[in-house]
């Protein structure tokens, strides 16, 4: 894993700086480096000079802080949308992960929320890990991963594994019981293959199963309030949407990446979407 880097966009707000952190973070338990990204949007030919300038001098800053702290660390510097350019950047074997700020990845007049994230993670085939700007969890310890019906379920707890295994974290296995509702064949395959993988691995992991408590059309909100009051450093996600629960996975995953508690949100598409 030495090898392997950290793509991490910025644009020099706040909720970037959290993402270096994270990064930074990751990397040296894992041997990662870090490479920094800045996509500049259309400007005109008379400022664009005056912009480049502005975004190398800031971006040396950030390369030497990121190296201050132990992590090797590049830069590139790319023109366009960021749903193209970043995936065109990420979507290569020699990367680890992505980790992007929710209110972070602006490129002149390119600002992401809750939806454009989503989308943005979906095209980018290695894990995103998304950071609010004001997250202050760095141990990632436990991790929470919401069992979900996926048929490449398997990705995400792969991920979820080697995460847990560069923190020793615990991972909690958990779902919402909707009353009348009985727990699907996938949910009952996934979870199996999920406790496997985990015991083969050494990690430590349990299964919470939990009666709807919050009435919601989603299960997001009632898996942000456990995640809260158990402490979690991290909640691994499909980004795409499960067939099971397909009318509400969208806005689901859109409260999950804005949760208002800064938990860390890994989202993994899987293999197959690309």
């Amino acid at each position: 894993m030495s090898t392997k880097k950290i793509i991490v966009p910025v644009d020099f707000t706040a909720a970037s700086e959290q993402a270096i952190k994270q990064a930074i973070n990751i990397a040296l338990k894992s041997g990662c480096t870090i490479s920094l990204i800045h996509v500049i949007g259309e400007i005109s030919k008379d400022s664009a000079r005056e912009e480049l300038v502005k975004t190398r001098d800031k971006l040396q800053e950030l390369t030497e802080n990121t190296e201050k702290a132990g992590v090797r660390c590049e830069t590139t510097i790319s023109e366009g949308s960021i749903f193209t350019e970043i995936p065109s950047i990420a979507n290569n074997p020699e990367n680890f992960m992505v980790v992007m700020g929710t209110h972070g990845i602006q490129g002149l007049k390119q600002k992401l929320l809750g939806a454009d994230i989503l989308k943005l993670a979906r095209k980018i085939s290695i894990p995103c890990l998304i950071v609010q700007d004001e997250c202050i969890n760095y141990g990632l310890n436990p991790i929470v991963l919401p069992v979900g019906g996926h048929d490449n379920f398997n990705a995400l707890v792969a991920v979820v594994a080697t995460l847990a295994g560069i923190f020793d974290s615990e991972i909690i296995i958990y779902s919402v019981i909707r009353k009348g509702e009985p727990e699907s064949e996938k949910i009952r395959n996934n979870t199996q293959l999920a406790e496997k993988i985990f015991s083969e691995s050494f990690i430590r992991c349990r299964r919470v199963r939990e009666e709807m408590t919050i009435i919601s059309v989603g299960f997001a909100r009632q898996t942000l309030q456990f995640s809260n009051n158990t402490g979690a450093g991290l909640i691994g996600i499909m980004s795409v949407k499960s067939e099971e629960h397909y009318y509400f996975a969208q806005a689901d995953k859109e409260t999950m990446v804005n949760n208002g508690h800064n938990i860390p949100i890994l989202c993994v598409s899987g293999p197959e979407n690309f």
